[in-house]
């Protein structure tokens, strides 16, 4: 039988290297010296008599052989969790489970309709459902998931686009940014706290202040509080400008949108599951 030369942890490495942002950083993450990184590194591209990373500008590039290696290394890793957790349900260890996170700024009747068809029909998992905002750093370093849904997108995680929603700048019907002109909305906005649900849109206007909140029922009331202005998500909140609860600003400058990214995780058996109940039409390749 032929034996590999590399490890695992050599793999789980190189792939921290990119997904966090440099030696330091994976270092970091996986609570080793940044020394110890650097040495996995380098014994794996002399095992391997391959150049990995370049460094341009003090940061260390991949090579385009090292893409490919990227590439092929997360399909060993995948496999090898998978392995691990389809040990662990065969010894009774752990129950089958599905856990769906879910963007709090998503939000679909049809994807809910079909996560009620999975439990329905899929008896012998549990089905964990969570809906919340997570940060970009967040989502690099938060593995308790099977599927997640995000408005970041982060192409080392392999996103899969599945739709976009016009996002609204809205504030209470009578905030005086309404009855700003156009030449004084640009201006205006500077000035007034901006209720932030996701830093995509902090650097949109460079408010004086920031009130991060993390999901839309606070970013709601806090805008219909008239304490500033927030970028909502038009289908769920286009019900409150019906009712004149919220208003949008009216403006030629700001043209934005929401984009979303489902995200696999690790366990193809899994995400086989979910993918045949929940987004049989997305391209999945």
């Amino acid at each position: 039988m032929d034996k590999t030369r590399t490890t695992l942890d050599q793999w789980v490495t190189l792939q921290a290297v990119v997904d966090y942002g440099g030696f330091a950083q994976a270092a970091e993450v996986l609570h080793k010296t940044q020394s110890s990184i650097s040495y996995t590194i380098n014994k794996l591209e002399q095992v391997l008599d391959m150049e990995i990373f370049v460094v341009e500008k003090r940061r260390a590039v991949l090579t385009s052989q090292g893409e490919k290696l990227l590439a092929l290394s997360r399909e060993v890793t995948n496999k090898a969790i998978a392995l691990e957790i389809a040990a662990k349900i065969i010894t009774k260890k752990i129950n089958n489970k599905i856990k769906i996170v879910i963007d709090s700024l998503y939000d679909s009747d049809d994807l809910l309709n079909k996560i009620e068809r999975l439990i329905k029909n899929r008896k012998d998992y549990d089905i964990e459902l969570t809906k919340t905002l997570l940060n970009r750093d967040e989502i690099l370093s938060f593995k308790e998931f099977d599927l997640l849904i995000s408005h970041h997108y982060i192409g080392s995680l392999n996103p899969i686009f599945i739709g976009e929603v016009s996002a609204i700048l809205v504030t209470e019907p009578n905030h005086y940014l309404q009855k700003c002109t156009q030449n004084e909305i640009e201006s205006k906005l500077k000035i007034t706290p901006h209720i932030l649900l996701s830093s995509t849109f902090q650097e949109k206007t460079k408010s004086r202040q920031i009130v991060k909140v993390t999901n839309t029922e606070i970013a709601i009331k806090l805008t219909r509080n008239s304490v500033g202005y927030s970028w909502l998500p038009k289908n769920i909140i286009h019900e409150l400008i019906d009712d004149n609860l919220l208003k949008e600003v009216e403006n030629d400058i700001y043209n934005e949108k929401y984009q979303f990214y489902m995200y696999k995780n690790k366990n193809q058996i899994i995400n086989d599951i979910i993918i045949s109940y929940l987004f049989n039409d997305y391209q999945t390749n």
